[in-house]
């Protein structure tokens, strides 16, 4: 039984692979160099006129100011999705953008896009993360961004290291991500423990997966892996799966994953993890386990690397870079965007905090508003939620609180597709009718979820939705209308 890793080394032939997609160049052109290693130092940086067409070359770069090429307007740390997104906004707005990414563009959501279905990834990785990577790497070089293969540091307030050479930026954006915490626990650096970065590098499944952390990235994960073949086993350390989740919504997701094989147990910690014929032994105060791969799925912390020099400057707390509503952190003229500001771990919160710094970068006053952040769980079937849980909506409002659930096995597009697992439950207040909260679970639930997301953001209330608003039939938000009508039927506006 063997569960070996796709050999990735970190070495030239894989900055020469993340070079090429950065530059547009295609394979076809090394076919006789083929095997032989590729060198930064033998072949260089791009140029200008790599990256731009010709025909743009020379107007762009006579318009521009500076006298060094390696002066930059905006500089973006990391290519994960706030990294990515903030260069080309920048860019649009009119920057000269450089951007530095250590290991591959889209970072973690890349893969995490393509999880739920393991057993293809798998198969197909390196087609899959070649595929991404490129077509990031054209969308880069379409908005005019120069990228750079490489870890990135700040040396100042104003420049940045990457590969030895020195860049200078007026304004710089920090998204280089979050690392997995190693929990101070005997045995945790057994070569047989994963973080989720080491899923997509994995050339098969374990035969047997122990999952520690019960947040979205862990269920996602083991249901995954179930569903492939995996005998899995998901250990949380909270009382409940999906800790800050509504409660409804995290035991129907625990339900997903016990119905797909998954043996899962809260209020569990582990205590060591021994070697046993080389495989890891986990250690609990249940007892012991015996498994082929033990997976880090839990907390995520501020990637320090990016910091550089002024890692002692940069205001940082509770693992997350401090920023304002702008944000920009503690030292002007330095913004902080995605996991490492710690405002969000999603891909979509991503986007636009990327898209917020590179506009007030850029001279903008733009405020981020993350009133309304729909968090979705790709389970099978998946979760999605906005807004505020029962639990909190009772805690803040009270009384003041109704309930409307509408359940999927009374929705007609549910009974056509087979697809009748799961319900909507709408939040609302009992006196305005204000929509507090939204929580789906089913088979449509992380698209459905945009809606309710929209609708709380614009203070729209269960009166507009079942008065004012119509529902194309038969569809899925049918339900969503549903539960704001049961909502209204328990007593809003009385």
């Amino acid at each position: 039984m063997t569960n070996d890793f796709i050999t990735v080394p970190e070495g030239p032939d894989t900055q020469d692979g993340f070079f090429r997609f950065s530059q547009g160049i295609s394979y076809t052109d090394r076919v006789e160099e083929e095997h032989a290693p590729f060198s930064f130092a033998e072949t260089g940086p791009p140029t200008e006129t790599d990256l731009l067409p010709d025909e743009e070359m020379d107007s762009i770069l006579r318009n521009k100011r500076f006298t060094n090429a390696n002066e930059y307007d905006v500089a973006v740390i990391g290519g994960g999705p706030a990294g990515y997104t903030a260069a080309i906004r920048a860019s649009k707005l009119g920057a000269k953008t450089l951007l530095f990414e250590k290991e591959m563009l889209g970072g973690l959501a890349s893969g995490n896009s393509v999880i739920v279905n393991i057993r293809k990834t798998l198969a197909h990785n390196d087609i899959v993360a070649t595929s991404l990577t490129a077509n990031l790497a054209r969308l880069l070089r379409s908005y005019r961004v120069r990228v750079e293969a490489g870890e990135a540091s700040l040396k100042n307030a104003r420049e940045i290291v990457c590969r030895g050479k020195t860049y200078s930026a007026s304004k710089v954006i920090l998204c280089g991500g979050t690392e997995t915490v190693r929990p101070d626990i005997p045995g945790m650096t057994h070569h047989g423990v994963w973080t989720i970065g080491d899923v997509f590098k994995a050339k098969e499944t374990p035969s047997r997966l122990m999952v520690f952390g019960g947040g979205s990235a862990g269920c996602e994960t083991a249901i995954a892996f179930a569903v492939a073949g995996s005998s899995v086993m998901l250990v949380e350390p909270g009382p409940q799966l999906l800790p800050g989740m509504d409660t409804q919504l995290a035991e129907a997701v625990r339900g997903a994953l016990a119905k797909a094989g998954v043996k899962i147990y809260t209020g569990i910690s582990v205590k060591e993890i021994v070697d046993r014929d080389g495989y890891p032994f986990i250690i609990t105060e249940r007892g012991g386990v015996l498994c082929d791969k033990f997976l880090l799925a839990a907390k995520r912390m501020l990637d320090m690397t990016q910091l550089g020099s002024l890692a002692k400057d940069i205001a940082v707390r509770s693992g997350a870079i401090v920023v304002n509503e702008y944000l920009e952190t503690s030292i002007p003229g330095i913004y902080a965007a995605g996991g490492c500001a710690g405002l969000g771990s999603q891909a979509h919160v991503a986007y636009r905090m990327g898209e917020t710094a590179a506009e007030n970068a850029m001279g903008r006053h733009k405020v981020i508003d993350l009133r309304a952040v729909p968090v979705t769980v790709y389970t099978m079937p998946g979760a999605a939620s906005v807004g505020l849980s029962e639990a909190e909506a009772f805690e803040r409002y009270g009384n003041d609180v109704v309930v409307g659930t509408s359940l999927f096995s009374n929705n007609m597009r549910a009974i056509l597709s087979g697809k009748t697992e799961g319900f909507v439950k709408v939040l609302a207040g009992r006196k305005h009718g204000e929509i507090y909260g939204v929580h789906i679970y089913g088979e449509e639930a992380v698209e459905m979820i945009a809606e309710a997301a929209a609708l709380i953001r614009m203070e729209v209330t269960v009166h507009e939705v079942c008065g004012d608003i119509i529902h194309a039939h038969p569809t899925y938000m049918e339900a969503f209308a549903e539960a704001c009508k049961e909502a209204l039927n328990r007593g809003v506006g009385e």
